[in-house]
């Protein structure tokens, strides 16, 4: 896709926009998400002539939107996510299934948080989410494996069963 003329970019954001949000919804929370949405954005609007196409656009503005995350994470740390305490006093409460899995991915570090919502939530393959933040797949499937593990550590301690 080619986003280098203001038309063509405005049809790139109505294209992912939705999965940009929902990519930073989970990295970052509800309070910077149309900041962080914004500022994603604009770097790739001020970044396009960087773009060479060696991946799909997609792939390239998670990039920029997971860099966007992990540098307001980085400014407000401790402001994000949950705090181990608050964590396990939540778990204590009768929650949905779908709170309960939120809760548990909000538990995880960006890093392994990242990785679980391209693959199971945007369902980006290993490749794609390896070009996207620049690691190897290996290095993916590691993390996808810790994040699996430490995720079903807390389930299991509020007794669910898989």
């Amino acid at each position: 896709m080619s986003f280098h003329e203001a038309d063509q970019f405005s049809e790139f954001y109505k294209t992912h926009a939705a999965k940009v949000r929902g990519l930073l919804f989970r990295l970052a929370g509800e309070v910077a998400l149309n900041d962080l949405t914004q500022e994603s954005f604009l770097k790739a609007w001020e970044n396009r002539h960087r773009f060479r196409g060696d991946s799909e656009a997609s792939t390239w503005l998670y990039r920029i939107a997971y860099n966007c995350a992990v540098d307001y994470l980085r400014r407000n740390k401790g402001t994000v996510g949950l705090p181990p305490e608050e964590l396990e006093e939540r778990l204590e409460q009768d929650v949905s299934n779908r709170e309960l899995v939120e809760l548990v991915l909000r538990s995880l570090e960006a890093e392994l948080r990242v990785v679980v919502i391209l693959f199971y939530l945007e369902e980006q393959s290993l490749k794609d989410i390896s070009l996207a933040l620049e690691i190897p797949e290996g290095t993916v499937k590691s993390r996808l494996n810790t994040a699996r593990q430490r995720m079903n550590d807390l389930l299991v301690r509020k007794g669910v069963k898989l």
